[in-house]
Protein backbone atom coordinates (compact mmCIF):
# COMPACT_ATOMS: atom_id res chain seq x y z
CA UNK A 1 0.00 0.00 0.00
CA UNK A 2 2.70 2.41 0.92
CA UNK A 3 4.28 2.40 -2.46
CA UNK A 4 0.69 2.95 -4.17
CA UNK A 5 0.46 6.16 -1.82
CA UNK A 6 4.08 6.85 -3.39
CA UNK A 7 3.16 6.79 -6.63
CA UNK A 8 -0.10 8.88 -6.13
CA UNK A 9 1.70 11.29 -3.95
CA UNK A 10 4.61 11.47 -7.16
CA UNK A 11 1.93 11.82 -9.51
CA UNK A 12 -0.13 14.59 -8.28
CA UNK A 13 3.66 16.56 -7.60
CA UNK A 14 4.39 16.16 -11.29
CA UNK A 15 0.93 17.19 -12.55
CA UNK A 16 1.32 20.14 -10.11
CA UNK A 17 4.74 21.33 -11.49
CA UNK A 18 3.49 21.20 -15.22
CA UNK A 19 -0.13 23.24 -14.20
CA UNK A 20 2.77 25.83 -12.48
CA UNK A 21 4.81 25.88 -15.64
CA UNK A 22 1.82 26.28 -17.69
CA UNK A 23 0.34 29.67 -15.76
CA UNK A 24 4.04 31.11 -16.54
CA UNK A 25 4.34 30.33 -19.87
CA UNK A 26 0.48 31.74 -20.51
CA UNK A 27 1.83 34.88 -18.51
CA UNK A 28 4.43 35.26 -21.18
CA UNK A 29 6.74 37.40 -18.54
CA UNK A 30 9.56 34.68 -17.79
CA UNK A 31 12.55 32.91 -20.14
CA UNK A 32 12.19 29.40 -20.29
CA UNK A 33 15.13 28.84 -18.27
CA UNK A 34 13.83 30.39 -15.48
CA UNK A 35 10.19 28.75 -15.46
CA UNK A 36 12.44 25.49 -15.86
CA UNK A 37 14.03 26.58 -12.56
CA UNK A 38 11.19 27.42 -10.49
CA UNK A 39 8.75 24.63 -11.89
CA UNK A 40 11.03 22.18 -11.02
CA UNK A 41 10.79 20.66 -14.45
CA UNK A 42 13.78 20.44 -16.99
CA UNK A 43 14.46 22.72 -19.65
CA UNK A 44 13.39 20.06 -22.19
CA UNK A 45 10.24 19.75 -20.73
CA UNK A 46 9.15 23.20 -20.19
CA UNK A 47 10.38 23.74 -24.31
CA UNK A 48 8.16 20.36 -24.76
CA UNK A 49 5.07 21.70 -22.87
CA UNK A 50 5.48 25.23 -24.72
CA UNK A 51 5.30 23.42 -27.97
CA UNK A 52 1.77 21.38 -26.59
CA UNK A 53 0.37 24.55 -25.99
CA UNK A 54 0.83 26.26 -29.12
Amino acid sequence: MCKAMERIRAKGKRETMLATAKRMLKSGMLALKDIAKFSGLSLAEVKKLQASMA
